[in-house]
Formats: C-alpha cells, sequence, structure tokens
C-alpha cells in the first residue's frame, strides 16, 4: 500500500484535531499527550502536565488511578470494582478496553457526568505500551434521564395513591397484599388484615356536604398513618372503606392497635362552616390469615368481621 500524506501526521497533532478531550499515558503512567480539547476542559495546558503523572488532577480531589492507569497496570476486575464499582463495563467496540460513567464534584462548577473509555495502545507484537482515556460531558443527558426518572416515580405514586387520603389505592391494595401473603406463607410469619368503614358516612354527606365529608376522609387517612407501623400499609379500598395490611402481628395485637385508632378518631371534633361540632366513629374487621386461606378468602373473612362490627350497634372492631 502506497504512502499517503497522513502518514507523516504525528499521533500529537492527530489528537488535537479531535474535539473529544483525551490524554495518553506510558507504562510507566506518565503523560505523553495532553489533547487542545483537555486543555480547554481542564484549564491545565499539555506543557505543564506532559512527563508528569498528574492526569488525575482535573477529575480528582485527591490522587488515584484512572481509568488509563488501570488498562496499563493490567486490567485487575477487583481494582476496577473498587474504583469504579457498578459503573464501568468492558467495550462492545475495543477489546480491553473499558468505558464508564461517573459523577466528578470537582470538575466544572458544579461538578459535571462524564463518560469515558480507556483503551489500550499495543506495539506491533500486541505488547501494551500505554493507554489512551477520552472523556465526554454527558451532563445534560444525566440531567434529563434524572428528570425522567422522577417523573416516571411520580407517575407510579400518582397511580398507586390516593389524592385526598394520601393513603395507597385499591389497585396497589391488591399488589401488596399477594407479596404479604406469599412472604407470611414462606417464612411461617402472622398476617392481619382489617378493614374499616366509617360509621353512616352518607348522612354525613347529605348533612354537611361533600367538602366537611372530604375533611373527615383526610383526617382519618392522617390517624390511619400515624398508627402504623414501618412495615403496615394502608389503603383507600373505596368510597369511606378502608383496609390495612400488618405483616407479622397476630390478631389481638392487632385488635389493640385498632382500637386505639378508633378511640382517637371518636375523640376529634369536626367543624362545620357554621361552627357546628360534629364527631364521626368507624367500624373495623380483622381476620388473621389461616393456612386454608387465599388473598379473597382472607379479605372476604375481614369483611364479614367488618359486617359484624356494623351489625352489633358500630362503632366497634370485631374478628
Amino acid at each position: 500500500m502506497s504512502k499517503t500524506k497522513l502518514d507523516g501526521i504525528g499521533v500529537g497533532n492527530l489528537l488535537n484535531n479531535i474535539p473529544i478531550p483525551a490524554f495518553i499515558i506510558n507504562t510507566q503512567h506518565v503523560i505523553t499527550h495532553w489533547n487542545v480539547s483537555l486543555e480547554i476542559a481542564s484549564g491545565l495546558s499539555s506543557r505543564d502536565v506532559v512527563g508528569t503523572q498528574d492526569h488525575w488532577r482535573p477529575f480528582y480531589r485527591n490522587k488515584r488511578p484512572t481509568m488509563a492507569d488501570l488498562i496499563v497496570a493490567g486490567v485487575n476486575i477487583a481494582e476496577l470494582d473498587q474504583f469504579y464499582a457498578a459503573k464501568y463495563q468492558p467495550s462492545d467496540v475495543l477489546p480491553g478496553a473499558f468505558m464508564a460513567e461517573d459523577f466528578f464534584p470537582d470538575v466544572g462548577k458544579g461538578g459535571e457526568w462524564l463518560s469515558f473509555t480507556a483503551s489500550p495502545i499495543k506495539d506491533a507484537s500486541g505488547i501494551i505500551i500505554g493507554a489512551i482515556e477520552t472523556l465526554v460531558v454527558i451532563s445534560d443527558r444525566k440531567n434529563a434521564e434524572f428528570e425522567l426518572t422522577e417523573r416516571e416515580q411520580r407517575y407510579r405514586e400518582l397511580s398507586q395513591v390516593d389524592d385526598l387520603t394520601q393513603l395507597y389505592n385499591a389497585r396497589h391494595f391488591y399488589n401488596e397484599l399477594e407479596h404479604e401473603f406469599e412472604r407470611s406463607r414462606r417464612y411461617k410469619q402472622p398476617l392481619s388484615l382489617c378493614m374499616l368503614d366509617l360509621d353512616f358516612f352518607k348522612g354525613v354527606n347529605d348533612s354537611f356536604g361533600h367538602p366537611f365529608g372530604d375533611q373527615v376522609l383526610r383526617k382519618l387517612g392522617f390517624l390511619i398513618q400515624s398508627h402504623l407501623r414501618s412495615v403496615d400499609s394502608a389503603y383507600r379500598y373505596g368510597g369511606e372503606e378502608f383496609v390495612i395490611i400488618m405483616p407479622q402481628v397476630e390478631i389481638n395485637d392487632a385488635f389493640t392497635a385498632v382500637e386505639r385508632l378508633r378511640l382517637e378518631l371518636s375523640e376529634v371534633d369536626f367543624r362545620t362552616r357554621s361552627g357546628q361540632v360534629v364527631n364521626v366513629s368507624l367500624s373495623a374487621g380483622l381476620a388473621q390469615a389461616e393456612e386454608s386461606d387465599s388473598k379473597e378468602s382472607l379479605v372476604a373473612r375481614a369483611d364479614t368481621a367488618l359486617y359484624q362490627a356494623k351489625g352489633s350497634g358500630r362503632n366497634r372492631t370485631c374478628f
């Protein structure tokens, strides 16, 4: 193959004509090339760094290996995990190269996300004589990804959470009940379920209006949340009916907890727009999962207990 004019151009000239920041080190971890793009990005002139081992300075507060250092030292997975755990992967394009993404708090004014790739440089015999590392600022892309993740998380929360009471909704209840039911079976732990309903709530709405009824529902949602343990979860099952999943608790202890909630609600003085004081009550039904239960039968038994509470005078808890 005949030579072209490109054959006479040195590595330094080639690096200076690419817009991506890049540097090259030799097997002694000494900088041999530091291109113009990296000069601009780092604020360090090639005159100041070529011949030194200061290629870490633009990226880290204290001296530590860069990806290029690990390449020329011979790739050691333990060291890769130590410095770039869960952030790196082998390059799909360049044999022996690795790529990673990470946040560098000391780069720029407020830190930057960088994508960087380090690749071995080999001689004609295939022996590594150095490594080249290229870097790309990806902060805009990462910020867009984070915003998207936040929006998706918010959407999931909105699709699972009842706006009025801030408790989970019925759709999410069945997903979580299945999870807790299976865990109860697997680890042979107790699981109690509470269904509760506001007494005569239709009359409350009819007499004082839906805004007042919403005030009562919000307050009940708050009280339920305040009585939950970290492993419990509560749901607005529909209208004025609620359900609480209570893992790792026997039914007698669940009864005590629900009674505290019932009594606290009965002592709340709700005020109408005209200043009238109104008190409300709830009825609750409890069931503890048994060997013969399915998720559906557990819900049905708790619901039966709730109707028992209503049929025996309301403002009480039955199981």
